[in-house]
């Protein structure tokens, strides 16, 4: 249930922020009222921008709820490899 609130007031608060689209459609609804322009264009615009809004809070709260904790270190079962580096001797 925490999880439900949390991605749903991330969603209101992306529509809040990416308002432009929302706005799109009221310009097509009101021409849709005004000039007669079919209703099926406001819905296209409307429905891309909430689908649009959702799948990017869903891939937001998807990449939140990953965790920080880094891989523990692997050992080394390479047999040509070494554990560190021998210098050169330069004094020959």
């Amino acid at each position: 249930m925490k999880g439900l609130i949390s991605f749903l007031g991330s969603f209101a608060l992306n529509l809040l922020l990416n308002i432009w689209g929302g706005l799109i459609a009221a310009v097509l609804l009101v021409l849709h009222f005004k000039l007669g322009l079919l209703i099926w264009c406001f819905w296209t615009v409307l429905g891309c921008w909430l689908a649009g809004i959702c799948a990017r809070t869903l891939f937001l709260h998807w990449v939140a709820s990953q965790p920080d904790v880094p891989e523990k270190p692997k050992v080394n079962k390479n047999p040509y490899s070494q554990k560190g580096y021998e210098r050169i001797d330069s004094k020959r």
